[in-house]
């Protein structure tokens, strides 16, 4: 072997550290097109200079290591932004799809409430047409169906969640046991190489630290070993060493038991992790379930919910096309419930105030001396009044709860009021003659009257009233109103008319301010009020009965009408246009958002990529001159080594001479 001071030692020294460039070149170029390839170049040091009586001579050159172009600062942001874009592209297209139908004429709400509202104003029009009550329960039923098809599509779609939650899941667990598997081929190199960087092996798991960001957000920390730890959410590990922590899902409380996520840590079992993750395909699914489509269900759950109630108790106040109380018009549900794991406790849910009814889900929880109820949108506590027992309710935003007095500290309980509001709306009536049309009392003003005092049309305040249950089909009793002067008047049971029964002289009545009849002072109340108005002289009568003909009266029809447009929900803030309105509208605001970021961080995670590709991207044009650079070292190299060997040959030549 040629002392490395020698000029054939210099030379093979230059030869090898060219031949060496030259193979890092045509690797470059070979992996040009390589997805998460990061450009590769030969470090090259002068060899350790040979002390000589006249100084320091140089002994060639050394290939000190083959590194990769690669800045740690813009990887981290491709990872970042890389998960970040996924998300928003997620939550933009799932969001986008609920969009589109709920702001669609036809595949929306809108038009099916405004074809049974005009059926119901056709019935007032005419309220003895048979043909405008049949209109009016086709109509009735195409609501329904139109609640249900969206309220069933909406649990389609959060079936489609919970699949793509697993597939993600399946997804994390296969790429962190290559990034393990990678972690420990990567150690074994460093230590085979002497600290050399085994920069193929990185670059592969680069890559999978990027597929991983898709799916969730992720942070990395290298250790001395070069070993790369993963964690995801709030700092749990899904990676360490060459050991890779599995997820799994499991059903969460609900109606729709949406899939939960857990991170599988050895002997410790699972530890609930969704409420953390962020981020790629599963912060998008997650981002969508909750600011989308579980409010979106709610909210047309509370639609469906509040004018079936509302409807039903109006139309229940009427009578029907053959003088027959009115019955429910529509079938809607109980609250829905369920219990988080491990408890085995129960509870009682029902409505008390449809009107208040928020159109959130709620966590009821027992400390061990309290019950404490939240919104789970907002964490917002929920004030409740009552104490929670059957004979006293807890009552909170138009719910009663009762709860189970063997509760124990910790017992836990999802309330979702509104969730099954669409999917489960029934229509009642099929028969167009059972529509209540009709009020049940009718007021009369008797001909011999001389002075100018009038009744209103009755108001139905109580159908349950024993006035109208007691005989079906009648008023018990029908009245007589009669002035014995212009401020007093007598109410007689007018059951036999020949000869009236006195119930209550009432006095004090004020002409300029007129008078609600019932209740009386002396306690008189048949679930109906009427209004005498005007200067009554003594002797005029006014008459109340049952209106045993629903046939030609539209004053049930017309307070239907009010109940569809009038202030019903929201404690008397909100139509049922406004609630569908103002859940279109929250849908659109947040599906362009969604749609503004992603773009947003489409732009900023371009940037990052064309800052790492200017880093760690193979330049061909940089390579090809770089490979005529070396290819003319490595000859000047061989030449040389030419020249080593003919001062060689040259000397040997001498000596035999």
């Amino acid at each position: 072997m040629p002392s490395g001071s020698s000029l054939l030692g210099i030379g093979i020294s230059a030869l090898q550290a060219y031949r060496r460039s030259l193979n890092t070149i045509g690797h470059n170029i070979a992996n040009a097109s390589t997805p998460g390839y990061s450009r590769q170049r030969v470090n090259l040091t002068s060899a350790p200079p040979q002390f000589s009586g006249y100084g320091y001579v140089g002994t060639g050159v050394r290939t000190g290591s083959v590194q990769r172009s690669y800045d740690a600062f813009i990887g981290a942001q491709v990872q970042a932004y890389t998960s970040s874009t996924r998300e928003f592209s997620v939550l933009h297209q799932y969001a986008a799809q609920i969009d589109n139908v709920l702001a669609d004429p036809d595949a929306g709400l809108s038009t099916a409430m405004q074809r049974f509202h005009g059926a119901l104003q056709d019935l007032v029009n005419d309220p003895g047409s048979m043909a405008a009550r049949e209109v009016l329960v086709s109509e009735g039923q195409g609501l329904v169906d139109r609640f249900h098809s969206l309220g069933s599509w909406l649990d389609d779609m959060e079936t489609q969640v919970n699949g793509e939650l697993q597939s993600s899941v399946t997804n994390i667990n296969s790429l962190s046991a290559s990034i393990a598997d990678l972690n420990e081929k990567i150690v074994l190199a460093y230590g085979a190489g002497a600290g050399q960087p085994p920069n193929d092996l990185l670059d592969q798991r680069d890559m999978l630290v990027q597929e991983l960001s898709q799916e969730v957000s992720v942070t990395t920390l290298e250790q001395d070993d070069g070993a790369l730890n993963v964690m995801i959410g709030t700092g749990q590990a899904l990676v360490v060493g060459n050991t890779s922590n599995d997820l799994v899902t499991y059903k969460g409380p609900g109606v729709q038991a949406p899939q939960m996520i857990a991170l599988r840590i050895g002997a410790n079992g699972n530890v609930p992790i969704t409420e953390q993750l962020s981020g790629g395909r599963i912060g998008g699914l997650l981002g969508f379930r909750e600011r989308v489509l579980e409010p979106a269900a709610n909210e047309l759950g509370k639609t469906a919910i509040g004018m079936a109630r509302f409807f039903n108790e109006q139309h229940e106040k009427g009578v029907d096309i053959n003088g027959q109380l009115g019955r429910p018009f529509f079938g809607f549900p109980e609250p829905q419930w369920d219990s988080y794991p491990g408890v085995t406790s129960t509870l009682s849910l029902s409505w008390n105030d449809v009107g208040k009814v928020t159109g959130a889900d709620y966590k009821l929880q027992f400390n061990g001396g309290t019950w404490n109820m939240t919104r789970t949108d907002t964490g917002e506590t929920v004030a409740m009044t009552g104490s929670g027992t059957a004979a006293d309710p807890f009552v909170a935003d138009g719910l009663s709860i009762v709860v189970d007095p063997a509760a124990v500290a910790g017992d836990s309980f999802l309330l979702q009021p509104t969730r099954q509001g669409a999917a489960s709306l029934q229509g009642l009536i099929d028969d167009p003659a059972l529509v209540s049309a009709a009020s049940p009392v009718l007021t009369t003003e008797a001909s011999t009257n001389t002075g100018s005092g009038r009744i209103s049309v009755p108001e139905i305040t109580d159908i349950s009233n024993p006035a109208f249950q007691s005989v079906p089909g009648s008023l018990t009793p029908p009245l007589m109103i009669r002035f014995t002067s212009a401020t007093t008047y007598e109410i007689y049971d007018n059951s036999n008319p020949s000869s009236p029964a006195l119930l209550e002289s009432v006095s004090g009545y004020d002409p300029a301010t007129g008078a609600d009849v019932f209740p009386t002072p002396g306690g008189l109340d048949y679930g109906y009020q009427v209004h005498l108005t005007g200067d009554p002289a003594a002797g005029d009568e006014f008459s109340i009965a049952y209106n045993g003909s629903g046939d030609g009266d539209n004053r049930n029809a017309v307070a239907l009408g009010q109940v569809l447009t009038g202030k019903i929900l929201g404690n008397g803030t909100q139509s049922l246009s406004d609630v569908y309105n103002s859940l279109v509208s929250d849908v659109g605001t947040t599906t362009r958002q969604a749609n503004l970021a992603e773009r947003s961080h489409e732009q900023l995670l371009q940037r990052s990529l064309d800052a790492r590709d200017s880093v760690s991207g193979v330049n061909l044009d940089e390579e090809a001159a770089n490979l005529v650079r070396f290819q003319q070292a490595y000859q000047a190299a061989a030449q040389v080594v030419a020249t080593a060997n003919e001062m060689f040959d040259t000397l040997l030549g001498a000596v035999r001479r």
